[in-house]
C-alpha cells in the first residue's frame, strides 16, 4: 500500500508541475484574451480576493499587495476544479509564482479564485506580509507613501485625471492607483473602469478593503480630491512594472498567441 500510494504522490507532482509550467498549448485561454474579456473577468466575483486587507507592518494593512496579487490572479491564473487541492506546500509555490509575476500558473481542485484565496488565507497573508517586507525595507517602495497630498488646486487635479485617463485607455485593463489620503496615509486601488462624462469622471474600482464588490467613485471638474468613503484623496499611477512583469510571463508563455 505505501508503495502504490508513494506512486500516487509521485504521479500528482508531475502533473502539478506540468500544470503550473503549462505549455500554451493547454492553457490558451490566457493567452488570446480580450480588453472586454479581461475586464469581465475583474467584475466576477468568482474571480476577487476573498479576504479583505488586512495584517502588515503595525497592523496597517497590506492593500498595495493584496491589489497587485489580484491584478496578477486576473492575467496568470487558470482553473482545473477536477483535480485533486494542493497541498499546502503546492499552494504557496503558486501563490509565489502569483507574486513575482514569473510563471502562468494552474490551481487544481478550485473553479476560481475566491475559492482558493477562501482556502488558504493565512498562508496568503503571510506572503503578502513577506512582499510588502521586501518592498518597504530592501527596495525602499514605502518612500512612496510619502509623497502626495490628500487634496490639490482644481485646475491640477483635474489635469491628473485627464493624464490617468489617457494611460487608463493605453493600458491593460486593472491600472493599479495609489490613493494618498491626510497624513502619510495611501491607499491602493485597481481602476478597472473610468469614463468621461459631461461632469468629469465615474470610476470603478476594486478596493482591497471591499474586494468583494466592485466600488463607483466620481469626480466632478472643480473637485481638489475624489471621496471614498468619508474622506478625499489624489490619485498616483504605480506598479507599471507589474503589468509589463506580466506581459513579459505571457509573452514567453503563448509565444504569438499573447493578449492583445
Amino acid at each position: 500500500m505505501e508503495i502504490r500510494h508513494g506512486w500516487r504522490s509521485l504521479l500528482f507532482a508531475l502533473v502539478f508541475t506540468s500544470l503550473v509550467n503549462a505549455t500554451p498549448a493547454t492553457s490558451q485561454e490566457l493567452c488570446s484574451q480580450s480588453r472586454a474579456e479581461l475586464l469581465s473577468k475583474f467584475d466576477a466575483p468568482g474571480n476577487r480576493m476573498a479576504f479583505r486587507n488586512d495584517g502588515g507592518l503595525f497592523d496597517g494593512g497590506v492593500c498595495w499587495w493584496h491589489s497587485r496579487l489580484q491584478r496578477s490572479s486576473i492575467y496568470l491564473s487558470r482553473y482545473a476544479p477536477s483535480l485533486p487541492r494542493p497541498t499546502a506546500g503546492e499552494a504557496k509555490a503558486i501563490v509565489e509564482h502569483l507574486v513575482h509575476f514569473d510563471s502562468a500558473v494552474t490551481i487544481p481542485g478550485y473553479a476560481n479564485f475566491n475559492e482558493f484565496t477562501k482556502d488558504h488565507e493565512g498562508l496568503i497573508q503571510q506572503e503578502l506580509n513577506e512582499w510588502q517586507i521586501r518592498d518597504g525595507f530592501i527596495q525602499q517602495q514605502w518612500v512612496r507613501g510619502l509623497y502626495g497630498r490628500p487634496s490639490m488646486p482644481a485646475a491640477v487635479l483635474r489635469e491628473r485625471m485627464a493624464r490617468i485617463f489617457v494611460k487608463f485607455k493605453a493600458s491593460k485593463p486593472g491600472l493599479w492607483v495609489m490613493a494618498q489620503f491626510p497624513g502619510i496615509t495611501s491607499h491602493a486601488l485597481l481602476f478597472t473602469g473610468m469614463t468621461r462624462t459631461a461632469e468629469g469622471f465615474d470610476l470603478k474600482v476594486i478596493d482591497s478593503n471591499r474586494p468583494e464588490v466592485t466600488r463607483t467613485l466620481v469626480y466632478k471638474y472643480g473637485d481638489r480630491s475624489i471621496k471614498l468613503g468619508n474622506e478625499g484623496f489624489t490619485p498616483f499611477v504605480g506598479f507599471q512594472s507589474d503589468q509589463e512583469k506580466i506581459d513579459a510571463t505571457l509573452r514567453a508563455h503563448c509565444g504569438t498567441r499573447n493578449i492583445p
